[in-house]
């Protein structure tokens, strides 16, 4: 879990929670329309309706585990279920090295315009295209499934519906987080804010998704140990 929990830093929990934390002005633009705020005016009151939203939350949530259960926490079984969604899945040398020139990582890999997109397309075999195509690029060397899951649950929250991996949402993402922009909440617009914050919020998701099947892995061999009737989730 080293790899996971590398990335589990506090200088980033402390910037997730200050963008998570962030509340909307009266200066945001009255016809923006957001599928996770849904807004509704009675007798001077707001009211937030995140039902549909929390939801959508819980069953990518528990997607997530019925899929690594059924898969039998198999990295490469995953990786096969996500070929057969249709995206491409490439596992080439130096995928750390050649991924950290676009500032990415190896794993799940956003949607990309430019020459960024053109650079992934070319290390991923994709062609010639300034457009890519959300994939995941890996080393040779399949990862663990605890190193994997993080990525893997991003994956699935994006191919379930959630928004936060659009390519100026990531754009945002990376800037904020992977090259440390601070200043950058002081200038961006509301509805960029707020399309940050689901990015935020999809990688708050990720981490938890990760810790709790931590804590339900060592139960599960906990039980196993103890010789106790294996009633368990995973």
């Amino acid at each position: 879990m080293h790899s996971i929990f590398d990335k589990i830093n506090k200088i980033k929990l402390e910037a997730q929670n200050k963008v998570l934390s962030f509340t909307l002005k009266d200066s945001l633009n009255p016809d923006y329309q957001s599928k996770f705020n849904k807004k509704y005016f009675r007798k001077g009151c707001t009211l937030d309706i995140n039902a549909d939203a929390e939801k959508q939350i819980t069953d990518v949530k528990n997607r997530a585990f019925e899929l690594v259960s059924r898969y039998n926490k198999s990295t490469l079984a995953l990786l096969d279920f996500v070929s057969s969604k249709g995206y491409k899945v490439v596992r080439i040398d130096n995928a750390k090295r050649l991924l950290k020139i676009v500032e990415e990582t190896p794993g799940f890999i956003c949607e990309a315009r430019g020459l960024k997109a053109l650079f992934i397309n070319l290390i991923a075999g994709c062609g010639l295209s300034f457009e890519s195509e959300p994939m995941f690029i890996l080393e040779k060397e399949t990862p663990e499934i605890s190193d994997f899951l993080h990525d893997f649950y991003l994956w699935l929250a994006m191919d379930m519906g959630l928004p936060g991996f659009d390519y100026k949402t990531h754009k945002l993402f990376i800037r904020y987080f992977v090259k440390g922009e601070d200043a950058l909440l002081k200038h961006i617009q509301i509805n960029q804010m707020l399309m940050l914050k689901q990015a935020v919020s999809r990688d708050k998701e990720a981490i938890e998704f990760v810790i709790e099947f931590a804590k339900l892995n060592r139960a599960s061999k906990k039980v196993h140990k103890d010789a106790l009737p294996d009633k368990v989730f995973i």
